[in-house]
């Protein structure tokens, strides 16, 4: 989403409809009400500065510095990264807490396994009956998230690509129900042997994303040096995230 300043922004989630009535003859439709809930983030402003000296430059005769806004634009981007795993790492690995005072995993929410478990078609379909039986902002209304990304760090790359992988079985219980259902994506900043699944953002979306004035993206600048001869070069990053969904998520602690 787009930042005007640099104040919070304020994300209102409105509970589902209330259920309809039967209404008999002649009677009254009764009112009904929406119960609301709202997630808050800010934009914030990363920069750094790189001197090159005169010397430096004319010595480049590998053209090292040439493609700076490349390595700009890695920086910003990596920068962003680290935002949006501390978000997930924070009360420990619990998650960032969101308005109601709580993390974003919790056995509470039900977004969260009891206890730890390597990921399998066990522990992967327990997860996925989780997030199926979600309720809405209401508490009633079922709103049966698909889990469609599962999330893992580099300690869990190998498990995960073999659990999901296609098994050609010649029974139906040989089967892996899971094959082509999930999106695997591996996180070196998430260490450990936790894993997260996540749904599809357009239809459950847990982490937004802000950019200032609609600058999705570095603002590199360059000034030649005058009292000192040489160069410097200024990346500034206006860039926000934060929590704004529980509910289309789970996270287990593995093993």
């Amino acid at each position: 989403m787009d930042a005007a300043d640099f104040r919070p922004l304020s994300v209102l989630k409105l509970s589902e409809a209330p259920r309809l009535l039967k209404v008999a003859e002649s009677s009254e439709i009764k009112q009904g009400s929406r119960g609301e809930a709202k997630e808050s983030f800010k934009v914030e402003t990363f920069a750094r500065m790189f001197t090159l000296s005169r010397q430096a430059i004319i010595n480049d005769d590998l053209g090292a510095f040439s493609d700076m806004s490349r390595a700009w634009g890695r920086a910003a981007a990596e920068t962003e990264a680290d935002e949006l795993v501390a978000l997930l790492l924070a009360n420990s690995g619990n998650g960032a807490s969101m308005d109601d005072g709580n993390p974003l995993y919790t056995t509470s929410r039900g977004n969260k396994a009891g206890s730890g478990g390597a990921i399998s078609i066990t522990t992967l379909g327990a997860a996925r009956k989780a997030l199926r039986e979600m309720k809405g902002l209401d508490g009633v209304t079922p709103i049966s998230v698909t889990p469609k990304h599962l999330v893992v760090g580099a300690a869990k790359e190998t498990e995960a690509e073999q659990v999901l992988a296609e098994i050609h079985a010649a029974q139906a219980a040989d089967a892996n129900p899971f094959s082509g259902k999930l999106t695997l994506h591996v996180e070196p900043r998430l260490t450990g042997n936790s894993w997260r699944l996540f749904a599809d953002p357009a239809e459950q979306a847990v982490i937004g994303i802000a950019y200032l004035n609609g600058v999705g993206g570095p603002m590199i600048d360059t000034r030649e040096g005058w009292s000192t001869l040489g160069a410097e070069f200024r990346c500034v990053l206006d860039f926000g995230a934060g929590l704004l969904e529980w509910r289309g998520t789970y996270l287990n602690a593995g093993n």
